[in-house]
């Protein structure tokens, strides 16, 4: 097996247990919340929109934090070169962030058929179909990337420069969250949040700066010195 996919196995099994905990206590919480709420009235919000929606950006922004902050140093220390760290932590990275972003218009149509156990779906509730499903895959997949690579490139920084260096990096580094944030995002009523610029445009942009600071990133790390302790 090659060492990039090598790492990209070990990163996922490494945080697949946290990952599937996480994700079983939110599907448990919000589905007794729809459920107690469903009794009561008529749900006029997708509770899994704004907790999965959320969930599917930061979960993987604090995995790009991690995964440069102590995996790297694990990795290079066994052997494995930067380089191929960073193109497997990469892969990693983005089936996760598929992944997240997968779930999340699933989980909708998961919690609208719990909702139909209780009548009719209102007019009131975001209702969902493949069309919406796929329009919400297409939100918020760009903008789980824009978190993930966001959060590697923060702590890339501060692991490389130091404080100082990390702080003027920083603006830089939170370039893709506020493309994502300001250009794509799904609302708990099923809205979607691309109105400053066309979703085409949203897409592209984000994507670009995401990509232009992925290649900061990489730029950082390829031949740092590895610390001992955590990054200043």
């Amino acid at each position: 097996m090659s060492p990039r996919l090598l790492v990209a196995g070990n990163l996922l099994r490494i945080y697949r247990p946290v990952a599937l905990w996480f994700w079983s206590l939110m599907i448990v919480g919000i589905a007794v919340a729809m459920t107690v709420l469903a009794s009561v009235t008529d749900p006029p919000v997708s509770l899994w929109l704004v907790v999965a929606g959320a969930a599917a950006k930061y979960w993987v922004g604090v995995v790009g934090v991690l995964v440069v902050s102590m995996n790297l140093r694990q990795f290079v220390a066994n052997g494995i070169t930067r380089r191929d760290f960073l193109a497997g932590a990469a892969l990693a990275g983005v089936l996760a962030a598929v992944l997240f972003s997968v779930a999340v218009p699933l989980g909708h149509e998961a919690e609208q058929l719990l909702l139909g156990g209780f009548g009719p779906v209102t007019g009131r509730y975001p209702a969902t179909s493949l069309g919406t499903g796929l329009r919400e895959l297409g939100h918020i997949l760009p903008a789980s990337l824009a978190f993930l690579v966001t959060g590697a490139a923060g702590t890339a920084g501060f692991y490389r420069y130091g404080a100082w260096g990390g702080l003027a990096l920083l603006p830089l580094a939170v370039l893709p969250v506020a493309a994502a944030e300001a250009l794509l995002g799904v609302d708990e009523h099923g809205g979607f949040d691309a109105r400053l610029v066309p979703y085409a445009a949203a897409v592209l942009v984000t994507l670009t700066v995401t990509a232009l600071v992925g290649l900061l990133v990489h730029l950082e790390l390829r031949d740092v010195a590895i610390r001992r302790g955590a990054p200043a």
